[in-house]
């Protein structure tokens, strides 16, 4: 089976959310015996290529356009061209609103719609920019001839919000990488420790600062929990979202009990989870929410929001808490602290959760679609008989 992706996003260095979705599955699949070819217009990653076995997968680099024509006109080309199978965008958009192939979108979210879009003021919605990629991206999810997304409760907002078929709709979970669940010594944590000076203690959060996130809310349960002894450490954010946190910080008088950390290197993540008492995730809207995953396999207590997905994709694994007031995140933090039973039950039930989601699965889960969508084109093309 040939399958075509829209790889040009792997031409950014990092590998937050699409990205490291993509970057994985691409991997699974090398290993899975499908013939890959990643399309681009601008120079892809040797990183982020080192993950995939060499020999399965092909570069197409296209010459300089623009990116709609590179998108409508040079990306059904190339299908045609290579004779591929599936074309797949592995993000939110991506797609030619007419190809030779069929067309299979990871759609991760309605998140556009449903958070941020309804909290635009109308007159930006107006803008012609806005509006162009509001319509680009509604086509390529209409275009589409399946979409995957990454759980039950993405798959009910994009039927509620963008009025996608039901049928069409595959929900395949994404997965921690096999790194996270494995062991590490206590000289790996030391360094960890030293090179990050780190507190003997703390609560952990990894992930973007954007409003939806909601570190204020984190920041004040952590107030709130008034927990002497114990520091909480924020991975990621920007120098500016750094700044603008520090007037909350003094407000709360907690500004010497957290820690920022900025971005902080991939190989390092595995250890910044298992070296915390928990991790904590606020967010008011996921699609999936990987960090849960990762967190659980190492082992690490993992507290979520009850909030969109995160409940479904915790399951059993650890606790969650309601967003309505910091009471209930701050006691589970005072319990955490206190508490090493419960701590360790926690941990116990992070790595039997971790254990439902693995790449592997969603590869394969990946390639049924892909499967069945031929097999239903076939069907359609077949001569009706008496």
């Amino acid at each position: 089976m040939r399958v075509a992706f829209n790889a040009r996003g792997l031409s950014d260095t990092t590998l937050r959310g699409w990205n490291r979705y993509t970057v994985n599955l691409l991997a699974e699949l090398s290993r899975q015996g499908i013939d890959l070819y990643l399309y681009t217009d601008k120079e892809l990653q040797q990183d982020h290529l080192s993950r995939l076995i060499p020999d399965t997968y092909r570069v197409v680099l296209s010459p300089p356009m623009r990116y709609l024509k590179w998108e409508q006109v040079w990306l059904p080309r190339q299908c045609a061209a290579d004779s591929v199978d599936i074309l797949h965008t592995p993000i939110n958009f991506g797609l030619p609103w007419r190809s030779p192939c069929l067309r299979v979108m990871t759609l991760h979210d309605a998140i556009d719609m449903v958070y941020y879009r309804a909290r635009t003021r109308w007159w930006k919605k107006l803008a012609p920019a806005d509006i162009r990629t509001y319509l680009n991206h509604r086509m390529a999810a209409a275009c589409a001839d399946r979409i995957i997304t990454v759980s039950n409760h993405a798959r009910e907002d994009l039927i509620a919000n963008l009025g996608l078929a039901a049928a069409k709709i595959d929900v395949i979970y994404e997965a921690a990488e096999a790194r996270f669940s494995e062991p590490l010594t206590q000289p790996a944590l030391d360094q960890i420790r030293l090179q990050y000076q780190l507190p003997s203690r703390y609560i952990l959060y990894i992930g973007g600062w954007e409003t939806r996130k909601n570190i204020p809310f984190l920041l004040k349960s952590f107030a709130a929990a008034n927990l002497p002894g114990l520091s909480l450490v924020l991975a990621g954010g920007k120098p500016a979202q750094m700044t603008e946190l520090a007037d909350t910080l003094r407000s709360l008088s907690i500004a010497g009990r957290v820690k920022l950390l900025g971005w902080v290197h991939e190989r390092d993540l595995p250890a910044l989870y298992a070296g915390s008492l928990a991790f904590v995730y606020p967010s008011e809207y996921e699609g999936f929410g990987l960090q849960l995953c990762e967190a659980m396999a190492a082992g690490c207590p993992t507290l979520a929001a009850r909030a969109t997905s995160l409940p479904e994709v915790l399951g059993a694994g650890g606790e969650t808490f309601a967003l309505d007031s910091p009471n209930e995140l701050a006691a589970l933090l005072k319990r955490v602290n206190l508490d090493d039973t419960f701590r360790t039950d926690l941990s116990r039930r992070a790595r039997l959760r971790s254990a439902d989601f693995s790449w592997a699965s969603t590869a394969s889960r990946t390639i049924g679609v892909y499967e069945s969508s031929l097999a239903q084109r076939v069907t359609q093309k077949s001569p009706q008989t008496a």
